[in-house]
């Protein structure tokens, strides 16, 4: 899929800044609730973020525009054959802007040089945003995780 760039981003390295970062973004309610984050604390998150330079089944992004971070994307439960995608603005001046679909189109790219066959997402039945997104993309409704939730898979 092909789109125009309208705002140009960056991908670069989740690094202790974009972390730090992350936890208010995260914490915001409208943002907590939008990508479904559970209930944590800092010690449990920093031992996430510690565990990443060590984990082959995770791929962490953080988005950038000039000098600011201003979301984060990537897979998780990475296998031989498939992972579990996610894309996240967390500075709000930035959504509507199509820059989710950057996001998503990188993540997308990333799985298809690992060889995987597929990217699933878990998405909030009530985050239209979102599913109409992943349908752009070629994403379609595998099955409903639960009453919240449906996951929609994209075959590369």
């Amino acid at each position: 899929m092909e789109f125009r760039t309208i705002i140009d981003i960056q991908f670069k390295e989740f690094d202790q800044t974009v972390f730090e970062k992350s936890l208010i973004w995260l914490n915001d309610p409208e943002i907590k609730r939008l990508t479904d984050t559970p209930d944590t604390n800092w010690d449990i998150r920093k031992r996430w973020f510690d565990s990443l330079k060590d984990r082959s089944d995770y791929y962490i992004r953080s988005v950038w525009r000039d000098d600011e971070p201003i979301g984060a994307c990537g897979l998780k439960h990475i296998t031989s054959t498939d992972g579990e995608s996610f894309v996240y603005i967390g500075e709000k001046k930035y959504w509507g802007k199509a820059i989710g679909l950057q996001m998503l189109q990188h993540v997308i790219n990333y799985g298809e040089t690992l060889g995987l066959t597929s990217i699933y997402a878990q998405v909030l039945k009530e985050n239209i945003n979102s599913f109409k997104m992943a349908s752009r993309f070629g994403f379609r409704k595998e099955r409903d995780v639960d009453e919240l939730r449906i996951l929609m898979r994209c075959y590369l």
